[in-house]
């Protein structure tokens, strides 16, 4: 596609910076537009606030405890230490798990019983053997943590809806483990052959030109000379 032409209009100020590559990222700032003002928003519907019914209590309760959000280090594909909070509470929990919840990554639903769960998880995986050859940092000893157990470091043990979702990811993990393997392993194939094909086919750089013409309520308009290094 050929580049498009800077229209014919005076130009009141320009900036030029580096954008790498050694190209640039031009910014002009022409006349005024001359299109119609742009409409002014319509006044905002009053809000109507109405009760809660007992059916719009049950679905939020039944939403919150549908909607599993985590947070995890992973140590080794072995060992993770996962927070989460109480469903209804907020209360936070924490726990040292034997098993690898980066098998989780890029799910985002899965059904139990016949009900729907939203999952949310947000985690880093570390190699500890790589990271301590570089001198980087030490990490504790999770040698002794057995495979698929799972030892609360916070929150009440006893309070059964917040120590659910963990024990509904063990689940999850271990009656479809080889399903999961399987899927982070596309994953990683098809991320491999994109950086692959990206390395392969470069955007090539170009300098960039931008040019905007201020409307109604812009700031610009307010400055009744043009800017003297306007180029």
């Amino acid at each position: 596609m050929p580049p498009k032409q800077v229209p014919a209009i005076r130009i009141d100020a320009a900036t030029t910076v580096p954008s790498g590559n050694g190209k640039t990222l031009t910014i002009l700032r022409g006349e005024p537009s001359t299109l119609p003002d742009i409409p002014s928003p319509p006044e905002p519907r009053p809000q109507v606030i109405r009760e809660r019914t007992a059916d719009d209590l049950a679905r939020e309760i039944y939403r919150r405890r549908h909607s599993i959000q985590l947070g995890a280090t992973v140590y080794d594909h072995r060992v993770s230490i996962v927070r989460w909070q109480h469903p209804d509470t907020r209360a936070p929990y924490e726990a040292v798990c034997g098993f690898d919840l980066g098998l989780l990554a890029g799910i985002g639903r899965f059904v139990r019983n016949g009900e729907n769960y939203d999952l949310m998880l947000l985690h880093s995986m570390v190699d500890t053997k790589r990271t301590r050859n570089l001198g980087l940092r030490a990490f504790p000893d999770h040698s002794e943590v057995a495979n698929g157990s799972i030892r609360l470091l916070k929150g009440d043990p006893e309070n059964l809806l917040g120590t659910t979702p963990i024990h509904l990811i063990k689940e999850l993990l271990v009656n479809e483990e080889t399903r999961l393997e399987i899927f982070q392993a596309d994953l990683e194939r098809h991320r491999k052959a994109r950086t692959a094909w990206e390395s392969a086919n470069p955007v090539p750089p170009r300098d960039e030109t931008f040019w905007i013409r201020p409307h109604r309520g812009s700031r610009y308009l307010m400055e009744t000379v043009p800017a003297e290094n306007a180029r």
